[in-house]
């Protein structure tokens, strides 16, 4: 009985959090608010958008990030969420809580029902205070309790609750990567933080005769037990923008697929757990979402909807993991690539692979090659940055060697034509003899504008950059400095 009344706790816990961000309308993603751009905490929100944690308001805006959160406010979504989506309002209006301020609240009916499933407590002297914001304390207590800490055991109720549930809630990373100050009023962007913060927590099954928390077994979180979600890291090899396969420019894949290699499956979701649980799958995994261009040759964490089999999973959630990656980027002009890693930490190996526009280059020397083969370059050149290159060097397990060297490579041109009628550019390019060499000569290149990636409005006699991969060309109108020449 003891048991099923710790389980019922933690659940309506995890649902008074739950409840505290749940708003009136509905969307599936960050990019559904209007004003995602001011949103500071977006993985955090993107993340509980997927999982229907949070929503936002009926004008399609995310909920006020900026805001803060009443308590009264708090029991409504509480009391709401517990009941299924069903307003209580009025069903529990006189009831002898001993609060002294609700009475004739707009919100008694729902702070009566929360306070008597002891969800929510007063603030001592008969007082509620429905008017009184969340503080970001306040919040870490609630989390705690969801992941199954006893707040008496821990010292989370009493005079010195706020130091204790901040002494704790900071070792256990709920305020990770949050910078306001936890006594002051909580803005419903730094809710949604600590939320995602705590869904990553360790839950806790039970107490040691002498007050010592065990956690579960297999390390499981809110997340993974309540949502059935775990965690897959991995490196993004391919995706619908290119591939890292030893491939050439050309290559990428369809739309919504993304390649994982080196994938670790952890039944648990999170960092923040004490133990590696985590399991290495064999090859490479395509899972059914999209990513960014900029995520290949890098660490990953996804969220995952698990399934039979892992690639079939509905993925929720995808961002770099940052601690682990080091990206070494510059478009300074170097020799090579080992010149401009001395003094980082980084080196490159035998094992480390060469990419010219996501085109797979055997050697070093070669990628020098092919990036400086322009017929007006300087007469035997092995600079990396005289014709408009940037590099990207990836050590994304931060074991000091760089798996990836990215070299990107835009080139200089003149739009022929651009027809809106037929839907085309022509541009001038470099031209190639029989060898496959570079002859001095322009050729006329003509795409299709659904094979364009057009980064500003160009016309034509415009100056553009160019650049291809990946199926693509990417346009861009060059910067034009104007001056007089001394």
């Amino acid at each position: 009985m003891r048991n099923l009344k710790r389980a019922l706790s933690l659940a309506l816990a995890a649902i008074m959090l739950i409840g505290m961000m749940v708003v009136s309308a509905s969307a599936t993603g960050l990019d559904d608010f209007s004003d995602k751009d001011k949103v500071v905490n977006k993985d955090a929100v993107s993340m509980l958008t997927t999982l229907g944690v949070i929503n936002g308001k009926e004008d399609g805006s995310y909920f006020d990030p900026t805001g803060n959160v009443t308590r009264a406010e708090m029991a409504k979504m509480i009391a709401t969420v517990l009941n299924q989506g069903a307003d209580v309002d009025g069903l529990y209006v006189g009831m002898n809580t001993g609060l002294t301020d609700v009475k004739g609240h707009w919100a008694e009916s729902y702070i009566n029902y929360c306070y008597s499933l002891g969800i929510i407590a007063g603030r001592g002297n008969g007082k509620f205070d429905p008017a009184a914001t969340v503080t970001g304390n306040e919040a870490a207590k609630m989390l705690l309790v969801a992941a199954g800490y006893d707040p008496a055991i821990e010292g989370l109720t009493g005079t010195d609750w706020e130091i204790n549930t901040n002494a704790l809630a900071s070792k256990l990373g709920i305020f990770r990567n949050f910078k306001g100050s936890v006594a002051e009023p909580l803005s419903r962007d730094n809710a949604a933080l600590l939320i995602y913060n705590a869904l990553d927590v360790e839950m806790i099954e039970s107490y040691t005769n002498n007050g010592y928390a065990m956690a579960y077994s297999d390390a499981r979180t809110i997340l993974s037990s309540m949502y059935g979600v775990y965690k897959v890291e991995g490196v993004v090899v391919g995706n619908k923008w290119a591939e890292l396969d030893k491939t050439d420019s050309d290559s990428a894949l369809k739309d919504g697929k993304t390649v994982l290699d080196n994938v670790v499956l952890y039944s648990s979701t999170t960092s923040n757990t004490t133990k590696d649980e985590g399991v290495a799958q064999s090859g490479k995994i395509a899972f059914n979402v999209d990513t960014p261009v900029d995520f290949l040759g890098k660490t990953v964490t996804m969220y995952i909807e698990k399934t039979t089999i892992l690639s079939d999973s509905k993925v929720l959630g995808v961002s770099t993991k940052d601690d682990v990656n080091v990206i070494n980027a510059t478009a300074a002009t170097q020799s090579t690539v080992k010149d401009y890693l001395k003094g980082t930490g980084v080196a490159v190996t035998k094992g480390t692979e060469f990419y010219v526009n996501y085109g797979y280059c055997k050697t070093e020397e070669d990628a020098h090659n092919l990036i400086n083969d322009y017929s007006y370059a300087a007469n035997n050149s092995d600079k990396f940055n005289l014709n408009g290159v940037d590099v990207e060097i990836i050590d994304n397990n931060n074991d000091g060697d760089a798996e990836y060297v990215l070299f990107t490579r835009e080139t200089l041109s003149e739009v022929r034509t651009y027809s809106e009628k037929n839907e085309t550019i022509s541009f001038y390019a470099p031209g190639y003899d029989k060898n496959n060499e570079l002859a001095n000569k322009t050729v006329t290149e003509t795409e299709d504008f659904e094979d364009v990636v057009f980064n500003d409005e160009v016309t034509t006699d415009d100056l553009i950059l160019y650049v291809q991969y990946g199926g693509r060309t990417y346009i861009s109108a060059p910067e034009v400095v104007t001056g007089k020449m001394t």
